[in-house]
C-alpha cells in the first residue's frame, strides 16, 4: 500500500471474520469508484502542472503506487479483500492521477534540468543515498523549467515506497519542484490558494504536506490539511489525511487516529491506518505512538471487523511481528517495548 506511492504488498486482510452487511459492501464500492475517477495526469500536452488531482501520502499516496488503490469485494464468499493504497490513484498507463497546478509554458522548459531530475529521480528510485542528497541541494533549480513525465511520475511512485524516509524525502521535494511549487512561504501561499479550488483541492492538500515535511511552517500547514479532515467529500477526507501524514509530526497522530477510529468512510479509515503503520513520513518512534492505540483496538467492540483486521495489519508493519489475532500477545509485545 501507498501513495498511492506507498504499497506493501503485505496489506490483504485475510478475509477471516470479515463480513461486511451488504449495505457496506455497496457503499465501499460507490465510494472507491467515485475516488478512482480519473483525472488528465500531469503529463498532458496543455501542460497544467497542478490543479485536477484526484485521490493516497495516496498519495499518496499514495501514490502511487500506496499509487493504485482498489478494493476487491468477494460479496458471494461474503468478505472484503482489501488492497487500498496510501495517496492518489493510478490509470491504466501507470501514471499518477494527481494533477497539476501552474501553467508551464513549453518554452520555458529546460531540456537539460529535465534530464537532470528524470537521471536523479532513477537513482534515487534506485536506492542511491548520494542522489537523494543532490536531489535536496539542487532541486530548487527545476521549479518553473521542468514538469512531470511519465519517467518521473514511475520514479517518484518508487522512491515513495521505499523504506528510507531519505529518499521519500528527495521524492517529495522533487515532486514540488515539477510542479511549479517553491519551498518558501511564496509556495505555500500559492498552495493554500489551490486549496480553495474544489478542482485542484486533492492535490493542494498533498501539496500542503510536502511543503510542512519540507520545513515551511509545519504547524500552519497541519491546521490548514486538518480543516478538511471532516469535509462532506470522501476522497478529499483521505487527500487531507494522505497530506497529514506526509507532515509527519507527533501533532498529527491522533488527528490520523480519530479518523481510522471514527470517519464513516473504509476508504478513509484504511488510509488513517496505512499511514501510520507504514506509508507516510512517520519515524519508527512515532509510528510506535500509534502502536497503542491499535493495540487497544483489537478487542474494541465498537470498532468493525474491517478496522480490527487493519489494526492487525498496522501492528504487524509496524512491529514486524506476527502474534495472529491474539490481543494479548500484542499487549505483551508493545508492553515490551515501553
Amino acid at each position: 500500500m501507498g501513495f498511492e506511492p506507498w504499497k506493501p504488498q503485505s496489506w490483504q486482510p485475510s478475509g477471516e471474520d470479515l463480513k461486511p452487511a451488504d449495505e457496506d459492501v455497496i457503499r465501499t464500492l460507490a465510494e472507491i469508484e467515485k475516488a478512482s475517477t480519473p483525472l488528465p495526469s500531469a503529463s498532458s500536452d496543455n501542460l497544467l502542472q497542478a490543479g485536477t488531482r484526484t485521490q493516497a501520502g495516496s498519495s499518496a499516496a499514495v501514490n502511487a503506487a500506496w499509487r493504485s488503490a482498489a478494493i476487491a469485494i468477494g460479496a458471494a464468499a461474503g468478505f472484503l479483500i482489501l488492497g487500498l493504497n496510501f495517496l492518489g490513484r493510478q490509470g491504466s498507463t501507470g501514471q499518477s492521477r494527481r494533477g497539476p497546478a501552474r501553467v508551464i509554458s513549453r518554452s520555458s522548459l529546460d531540456s537539460s534540468l529535465q534530464t537532470e531530475a528524470e537521471e536523479l529521480l532513477q537513482r534515487v528510485a534506485a536506492g542511491d543515498a548520494a542522489a537523494a542528497d543532490q536531489l535536496l541541494r539542487v532541486s530548487a533549480n527545476w521549479t518553473g523549467k521542468t514538469r512531470r513525465t511519465p519517467k518521473s511520475e514511475q520514479s517518484i511512485g518508487v522512491a515513495l515506497n521505499l523504506p528510507d524516509l531519505h529518499a521519500r524525502e528527495a521524492a517529495l521535494q522533487a515532486e514540488l519542484a515539477l510542479d511549479g511549487v517553491t519551498v518558501d512561504e511564496a509556495g505555500l501561499k500559492f498552495v493554500e490558494q489551490s486549496v480553495d479550488n474544489p478542482s485542484s483541492r486533492v492535490w493542494a492538500l498533498w501539496m500542503l504536506g510536502a511543503l510542512g515535511n519540507r520545513g515551511v511552517d509545519p504547524i500552519h500547514t497541519t491546521k490548514a490539511i486538518g480543516a478538511y479532515l471532516t469535509d462532506t467529500q470522501v476522497d478529499v477526507r483521505a487527500a487531507a489525511v494522505n497530506g497529514l501524514s506526509l507532515v509527519g509530526t507527533e501533532e498529527t497522530i491522533p488527528m490520523l487516529l480519530d479518523r481510522f477510529r471514527n470517519d464513516p468512510s473504509p476508504v478513509v479509515q484504511e488510509r488513517a491506518a496505512c499511514a501510520l503503520a507504514e506509508s507516510g513520513m512517520y519515524a519508527h518512534p512515532l509510528r510506535m505512538m500509534a502502536a497503542g492505540s491499535f493495540v487497544s483496538g483489537l478487542d474494541d467492540s465498537l470498532l468493525t471487523p474491517v478496522q480490527h483486521e487493519w489494526a492487525l495489519h498496522a501492528l504487524r508493519d509496524i512491529s514486524g511481528q506476527e502474534l495472529g489475532r491474539d490481543a494479548g500477545a500484542w499487549r505483551v509485545w508493545y508492553n515490551g517495548q515501553r
